[in-house]
């Protein structure tokens, strides 16, 4: 038996969800239905896996779109926030949907501290 590469499962990881949130869009749903959780179960350990990943697929847009306002002198997080959404409309909808799971919750807990130590205004001491 052959074991993948972390790189591979990330890939693959990555592919489904990408899948699946299409399936949602097309569908209009913003939850997942029954036929998507065989495969869900088995790639991510269940519901919580998968949303974890979305969430991290979120906070990473976010972060990066938050850093590039950032280095324009316009950071301004809910701008961030709002350019993202448009970008990815359907993952914000599905992730809004599971608001209430334990596997967002804490994913939004991590993220939020680091944009609140990535935003703060401190002054640089110069060297």
């Amino acid at each position: 038996m052959s074991t993948l590469s972390r790189s591979a499962t990330v890939r693959r990881r990555r592919t489904l969800a990408r899948v699946v949130l299409r399936d949602l869009e097309e569908t209009g749903a913003t939850t997942v239905p029954p036929w998507w959780e065989p495969e869900i179960e088995q790639e991510f350990g269940g519901l919580g896996g998968f949303l974890a990943e979305l969430s991290r697929q979120w906070w990473t847009a976010y972060a990066a779109h938050l850093d590039a306002l950032l280095e324009l002198g316009a950071g301004d997080p809910a701008q961030a926030w709002r350019d993202v959404t448009e970008q990815m409309p359907w993952l914000r909808a599905v992730l809004d949907s599971y608001a209430g799971e334990a596997a967002l919750a804490e994913a939004e807990r991590r993220h939020c501290d680091v944009l609140r130590w990535t935003t703060r205004r401190e002054a640089r001491r110069a060297a």
